[in-house]
């Protein structure tokens, strides 16, 4: 008999990492096992999964938060959505809270405690204490982390009630693949001819992300190498500011935007050589997973999670931290040896086939949820 299960997720309105590792939950599933609801505050990741025949209801997940950059009251939506959660609770006998991010906790753990029911709690990126503590994800039943990094980052910062384990998210390694020839029309719409190295960064347009670090390492890397160009998949509100700094580097007819891309699947296939990420912050990086399944090498910023993604000088090569000059070096690198390229490419299929298959994620996490409720 399976049993039923409530997603809870809170996020801006697009599907970026943590929704798209929701969503592959949702659909990968054992339904003979375990049933999923969805409740989220944004319509964008409500639509997807109701076209996926997923039972969705689209709500506000309220904040309390006072911090020195939010102050975020919402007491009334609080009880409203506490309300709501108790009532899907009893009216379709969930018998597990699963919280997608640390927010939706902070609503999810009280009913948790009413219902008498087990909460988990799956967390995507490093909070501070203050977070920790009025989210109350570490209460939680069960937390899964993203990578070893946001889990020792955490675990250092306040002590947990249970037991924690890291379950990397998991690349549909039969649709992200190596394709065995290139469709050329990809790159001809971008006017890029065939003979460059195309470095590519699939992310939004935020700080975060490093997008700035790219361009300014392109800059050094054009001087040595003219036949590269870049392609950033994404949008994002430093889109403007952005554009502006290609026009200022004088990198306006190397650098391609493309705008948010719901699959970017063909980027990777049939444009990129090499896939970057550049982020000042990263849980995970789902992008390099999805990369490294089509065999691409990848270039990823040394911190956070990344790191265990990308293994150095194995399956791509890590730079730096917001250093320019030192990624512009390891983009010169792969850019002069093609042999390298195909080399790190090839590993990385490997590892992601090994470590981080859409299989391995959906068993792991679905063993996390039947711990739970004492289930198999």
């Amino acid at each position: 008999m399976p049993i039923n299960v409530l997603f809870l997720h809170s996020g801006d309105n697009w599907i970026r990492g943590s929704e798209a590792a929701l969503l592959t939950l949702l659909r990968g599933l054992d339904r003979e096992k375990i049933v999923p609801f969805l409740l989220c505050d944004h319509a964008v990741l409500g639509d997807v999964a109701q076209k996926e025949g997923i039972g969705t209801i689209v709500y506000p997940v309220p904040q309390i938060m006072i911090d020195s950059d939010t102050v975020r009251l919402q007491f009334v939506q609080w009880v409203k959505t506490a309300y709501k959660v108790l009532s899907l609770v009893r009216k379709r006998d969930i018998r597990l809270l699963y919280c997608n991010g640390g927010r939706p906790s902070q609503v999810a753990y009280y009913i948790a405690k009413i219902a008498k029911i087990p909460i988990v709690c799956h967390v995507h990126c490093s909070y501070n204490r203050r977070y920790i503590l009025l989210y109350r994800f570490h209460r939680a039943s069960k937390v899964i982390f993203a990578s070893r990094a946001i889990q020792t980052s955490i675990r250092g910062k306040q002590s947990f009630l249970a037991p924690s384990e890291v379950i990397y998210y998991g690349v549909d390694e039969e649709r992200f693949r190596p394709v065995p020839a290139r469709i050329t029309r990809w790159r001809e719409e971008l006017l890029i001819p065939p003979d460059c190295v195309v470095f590519g960064q699939v992310s939004s347009l935020i700080t975060g992300k490093g997008v700035d670090t790219v361009l300014r390492a392109l800059q050094i890397v054009r001087r040595e190498h003219p036949k590269v160009r870049l392609v950033l998949v994404g949008d994002g509100p430093q889109h403007e500011e952005y554009a502006a700094l290609v026009d200022e580097l004088a990198l306006k007819d190397i650098v391609h935007f493309v705008g948010y891309q719901p699959n970017p699947l063909p980027y990777y296939q049939h444009v990129f050589d090499v896939n970057v990420l550049a982020s000042r912050r990263e849980a995970f990086g789902i992008c390099l997973a999805e990369g490294a399944a089509c065999g691409l090498p990848n270039l990823g910023a040394n911190l956070d999670g990344i790191p265990e993604v990308v293994l150095d000088r194995q399956t791509g090569l890590l730079f730096e931290p917001g250093n320019h000059q030192n990624l512009a070096e390891k983009m010169l690198e792969l850019a002069r040896n093609p042999s390298l390229q195909k080399d790190l490419g090839e590993a990385a299929r490997r590892s992601v086939e090994e470590r981080f298959s859409r299989a391995r994620y959906l068993r792991a996490v679905e063993r996390a949820i039947l711990e739970q409720v004492g289930g198999k």
